[in-house]
């Protein structure tokens, strides 16, 4: 017999046959696995634990056969050899009923064969399979712990697999685990006999002993017919007077491989083509987000769409008459860039029928290009379809598409669907690329650029504009063709998921408001950047002089090869944390170093204005647009896990709110003349979501009665009334109560307000101890996050966490963190995209809004009108929805961003 471990055969091996023993699996993982229950109060712990398994199959092991044996209930030809047999056993509780029945189901939608019949357990089901398949010349592996099918096993053909434990047994480890070859088990169980089972065996034969007897004598027949040859006296005397007993048990436990089970080779062929439809139902059902995630439908083969190019007026009147027989019209703009309000316009593609597409070249300018249609042609034919609200649009990022038209004067109306936001909903840190999702979901290929031009060593690649059209339309013309095919696919994925109302009623009319913002962009004062940017030109300087004064000698600061040397080999300040490339000198290092030495902080200093300067003062004159005069800023929608608004060229998150020269920046952010600036600011936004969503007592209360919340945190924390706290007591209770909201632990904390790890535990306990309603509310968000590896906000919204079962410390930390805080760093996000939605018609006549940066809407507004537009605002964003707690929004205005907050 072989010694080497017996190991799984390869996956996706054409000759191997898998087959699961359900019945088995099911009562294993409802012991193994605590209560779970879904939304509904269904138990869900052995189903859960069932599919996890199976999963784990069909993805890793990619089964060519695979079936599943269950047991009928009732009576089984064993009950007929002993009453006893199986005869103690109370009945199965009604949460494992429930669950097996589930469990079947979700077999038969992931249409796996299942082997069931009255009068045989699902042992002796998977004994008929295994002889049948030996004899059709295929390999055997049993997924299932069990210790009877053991006798299953053999040298070359059969071994057991238990996917749990992800332990496999071939004749080797049978042997090492029993003592005796799989041929031998069945007389090893019948000797040692199973009182779960009530199988009799023989009294006071245990396992090493049957192995010894089976051992000398071969099998349990021969044992009897030599019985004399047994050496211990009491072992003879015990088989002798138990041997009708022995015998019967060698009944019960054989596995009775001559049942007429039919094993149909093609039945059995796994395709992997589950029902979609019925498993998402059903994981739907019992929030099993994490296996939803996974499920797909089997890949298509990859097939093109067919594609055509217009280049006349009247082909194009003739395919937007097809456009309005089939009322939608899936659209992307091909350009230059991927910035609406720069880019050139090279081409329009456009389709009307999934797997048909059209491309309508407009910018290509290479030698011998054909006359195509200019703006003129497509604003006049294309135009009304484009902008009539009865034919649906759909595409991936619309909000591109709509930016890039309303810059050439053409509107975009009647959006329905965007696979871009779709997959964003589903999936929101996963990839969302359309010619990936179209390939996976549908089958249909979006050709890239390379394949029409291909790269060439040393020269530069070709720009769409310089391609020739033919082979222009073989990659543009797929692009809305399979977005129009995918919209089919992941509409019914939202409508299961419970995610079609986020898409339809926020995100998708969120995207038109960004798009107006974005085309509107927002007046900046290059004079006054010019101005800040000499002032901070001289700051630096002085600050270098500074720095060349501590040290003595001159230093680039912007050097870490410099800086490091001065600090750790010049000055001699302890190194915290090395990298790749020598000692770490980044921003955490300098502060830890900032107490032993001058320098750390200046550099830390030096280093702020010279970010700002660079990301703002120098870049924010080269984004003010020629035509416009203002600069358009681009919005992410689908950016952030958590559902926050995300900005580009340039980044206004990053722009510091509180300090003197983040103010200076926003400063250069102007009304035009006769307007001013509105910003309307959610106050402590998020600790009023945690009231809500808590429903904790005092942090209502506190809310409610309009008390500061950071002086009642410190009355709460430090056991005294309003009057005696201090300023330090506040700064550290609003420290900790933001840090409940992102999950800080006491390290950070520590390090946050500079204090022990002690006392920082201190205070966290102290809170949870007088917040017992956050502490219950951030316990049961957890639980649930385990439960169904994902969290939601108010509204909906979902961020999958599959890291909460990472064996990865660290990851898995992570997860429980984000768990914590996304239901309420991704409500406040849906709140304002809400109350953005809800404020996308002016105000007051000549409003508009052009800037969102964290809780903050800024809008300009006429000057005469400033006031009634403040009070408009206001009121509809402490309204937007309602909440346990008042919502209060911040209001002021100014000649300026930085006058207005």
């Amino acid at each position: 017999m072989s010694t080497r471990p017996t190991a799984l055969p390869p996956a996706g091996a054409p000759d191997v046959l898998y087959l699961v023993d359900l019945s088995g699996y099911v009562f294993r993982a409802f012991h193994a696995i605590s209560p779970l229950t879904s939304t509904s109060g269904e138990p869900t712990n052995a189903t859960y634990g069932t599919v996890a398994m199976l999963s784990k199959l069909v993805e890793e092991r990619k089964p060519a056969y695979l079936g599943v044996a269950m047991d009928a209930g009732g009576k089984t030809f064993r009950g007929e050899l002993d009453p006893r047999y199986k005869a103690h056993r109370p009945p199965p509780p009604p949460e494992l009923t429930t669950q097996m029945a589930r469990c079947k189901e979700i077999v038969e939608a992931y249409r796996i064969p299942i082997f069931i019949a009255q009068g045989l357990e699902a042992d002796d089901l998977l004994a008929v399979a295994v002889a049948r398949a030996k004899e059709k010349g295929l390999r055997v592996v049993i997924a299932s712990s069990d210790k009877d099918l053991m006798q299953l096993v053999d040298e070359e053909r059969v071994m057991l697999w238990d996917a749990m434990r992800d332990k496999v047994y071939g004749a080797a480890e049978v042997k090492e685990k029993f003592g005796v070859p799989p041929e031998q088990v069945r007389d090893l169980l019948a000797l040692v006999g199973d009182s779960s089972d009530n199988v009799p065996g023989v009294p006071g034969v245990g396992l090493k002993t049957a192995a010894d007897l089976l051992g000398q004598f071969g099998t349990m027949e021969a044992l009897y017919d030599r019985i004399e040859e047994v050496k211990k006296p009491r072992i003879r005397e015990a088989l002798k007077v138990n041997k009708d007993e022995a015998l019967l048990s060698q009944k019960l436990v054989t596995l009775d491989g001559t049942a007429p089970v039919d094993l149909d080779l093609d039945k059995l062929r796994y395709g992997g083509g589950v029902d979609v439809d019925r498993l998402r139902e059903i994981f739907t059902e019992l929030g099993f987000t994490r296996f939803l995630k996974a499920v797909r439908a089997p890949t298509p083969e990859a097939r093109e769409a067919s594609h055509r190019v217009i280049l006349s007026r009247e082909d194009l009147v003739t395919f937007v008459d097809e456009v309005k027989r089939a009322g939608r019209l899936a659209l992307e703009v091909h350009a230059s860039s991927r910035d609406a309000m720069f880019a050139e316009v090279v081409g329009i593609s456009l389709s009307c029928q999934p797997g048909q597409g059209v491309y309508i070249p407009t910018g290509h300018r290479y030698l011998g290009a054909p006359a195509q249609l200019g703006m003129e042609d497509l604003s006049a034919v294309l135009g009304p379809v484009l902008a009539d609200p009865a034919v649906s649009k759909v595409g991936h990022d619309l909000k591109f598409c709509e930016v890039a038209l309303l810059r050439r004067g053409m509107k975009l109306g009647g959006l329905s669907f965007d696979t871009m936001l779709a997959s964003y909903l589903l999936d929101p840190e996963g990839k969302n690329d359309l010619p990936g999702l179209a390939e996976r979901e549908t089958g249909l290929k979006v050709p890239s650029i390379d394949t029409v031009a291909p790269k060439r060593k040393g020269q530069p690649s070709r720009s769409l504009d310089e391609i020739e059209v033919g082979d222009a339309a073989k990659v543009t013309a797929p692009f809305p063709a399979a977005a129009l095919a995918l919209s089919d696919k992941l509409r019914p994925r939202l409508h299961a998921e419970r995610l079609e109302k986020l898409h339809d009623d926020l995100e998708l009319p969120l995207s038109g408001v960004l798009a107006e913002m974005e085309f509107v962009g927002v007046l900046v004062d290059p004079a006054a950047l010019t101005g800040l940017g000499e002032q901070m030109a001289l700051e630096l300087t002085a600050i270098e002089e500074k720095a060349q004064k501590i040290v003595g000698h001159e230093i680039n600061l912007a050097s870490p090869k410099q800086l490091e040397a001065v600090l750790f080999d010049e000055l001699k300040l302890k190194s915290q944390r090395k990298t790749k490339t020598g000692r770490s000198t980044d921003a955490d290092v300098l502060e830890a170093l900032a107490d032993d030495h001058p320098l750390p902080a200046v550099v830390l200093e030096h280093r702020l204005i010279a970010k700002l300067k660079g990301t703002y003062i120098d870049a924010l004159p080269r984004l003010i647009h020629p035509d416009t005069g203002r600069i358009h800023t681009r919005w992410g929608q689908a950016v952030a896990a958590t559902g926050r608004i995300s900005s580009q060229d340039p980044n206004l998150q990053n722009i510091p709110i509180r300090t003197p020269l983040g103010r200076s920046i926003r400063r250069a952010f102007v009304a035009p003349p006769g307007s001013v600036i509105v910003s309307a600011d959610y106050s402590q936004i998020e600790l009023r979501v945690l009231a809500h969503l808590s429903r904790d007592p005092v942090l209502v209360e506190a809310f409610r009665t309009g008390q500061d919340i950071h002086t009642r945190t410190a009355m709460e924390i430090f056991g005294v009334d309003a009057a005696s706290v201090t300023d330090e007591m506040r700064r550290q209770s609003k420290t900790i109560n933001f840090g409940v909201i992102y999950g800080m632990g006491e390290t950070a904390l520590a390090k946050r307000l500079g204090i022990s790890r002690t006392e920082a535990a201190r205070f966290i306990d102290a809170y949870f101890q007088r917040y017992r309603g956050v502490h219950e509310f951030m316990g049961r968000t957890m639980a649930e996050a385990r439960r169904t590896e994902s969290v939601h906000t108010l509204l909906g919204r979902r961020r999958l966490l599959p890291e909460l079962r990472s064996s990865d410390r660290m990851r898995r930390a992570y997860a429980e963190r984000i768990a914590q805080n996304t239901p309420i760093q991704g409500t406040a996000a849906d709140l304002l995209k809400l109350a953005m939605v809800k404020l996308a018609k002016p105000v007051v006549p000549g409003a508009r809004m052009v800037l969102t940066v964290h809780d903050e809407l800024a809008f300009e507004v006429p000057a005469g009108a400033a006031a009634e537009a403040a009070a408009k605002v206001r009121e509809l964003m402490e309204t937007v929805y309602p909440l346990d707690v008042p919502l209060v929004v911040d209001v002021g205005q100014g000649p300026s961003w930085a006058d207005a907050h």
